[in-house]
């Protein structure tokens, strides 16, 4: 059985909440070592840190691009202090999304601007969603001067071109799902080119099934298929493949 590690999960979901036990139950039974559960609403940042209790949870908080509405001034105080009162909770899902519009770029880009100030100051590593968005996103990390950063590319479908610049911030590039599309040239032509250090598998449960699961809501033990997708793309074994991304996710929540 192969050592398995979902870097983006969404365990708070509605869609889960009644098969939740069983789900965590089933994750131990795959072989699930570690699991990065995301919040996207301030009203899951609560049950997050609950799971984060249990030791193969990594709790994650914030404030995803798409439910900016909920955001108020004391945003950045509530973090803060959840921060302060959990140690290993790490600051995600955060980003910019203009995939339908771009008309609330702006606030978003102020959104994230702040909840990234929390992660510098409290030296916690973020998960970031961006969807057309890159310029926008070095922009705010030009106007924050922040140079180096901690965190996670979820589900990554940039160009080589986009990844250089993230992996010369330090980031690390994550793959879900989509990439065991045969289809998804641009998705395997990044995954090839990451570095192996760099790499990360994950599901993004309960949406982006991998192609084996297709149709059905994702699971994390579904990452399974990413891992030997990824392996196959980089012709590698999928034990040595499993091998590297677990010594990376040590390095990404535990530097």
């Amino acid at each position: 059985m192969l050592p398995l590690y979902d870097a983006h999960a969404h365990l708070a979901d509605s869609r889960l909440q009644d098969s939740l036990p069983a789900i965590l139950q089933d994750c131990r039974a795959h072989g699930i070592k570690g699991i990065l559960a995301n919040a996207a609403h301030l009203s899951e940042w609560q049950a997050i840190a609950k799971l984060g209790e249990q030791p193969d949870i990594h709790p994650a908080i914030g404030l995803h691009p798409f439910f900016i509405d909920e955001w108020t001034d004391d945003c950045p105080a509530r973090l803060e202090q959840a921060l302060l009162a959990t140690p290993s909770t790490s600051i995600g899902e955060i980003g910019l999304d203009a995939w339908t519009s771009r008309d609330e770029l702006p606030k978003q880009k102020e959104i994230l601007a702040a909840q990234l100030l929390v992660a510098k100051k409290h030296h916690r590593f973020v998960s970031l969603h961006n969807r057309r968005t890159w310029s926008d996103f070095f922009e705010v990390l030009k106007e924050l001067r922040i140079t180096e950063l901690h965190g996670i590319c979820h589900h990554f479908t940039g160009s080589p071109e986009i990844a250089r610049k993230l992996l010369d911030l330090g980031l690390y590039l994550s793959f879900c799902g989509p990439v065991t599309y045969p289809d998804a040239r641009r998705i395997h032509a990044a995954a090839v080119f990451a570095p192996s250090d760099r790499i990360l598998s994950e599901t993004d449960c309960p949406d982006l099934p991998p192609l084996p699961c297709k149709g059905q809501l994702s699971r994390p033990w579904h990452v399974q298929f990413v891992v030997e997708t990824l392996a196959a793309l980089r012709r590698i074994s999928a034990p040595l493949m499993a091998e590297q991304i677990e010594q990376n996710w040590h390095a990404l929540v535990f530097s």
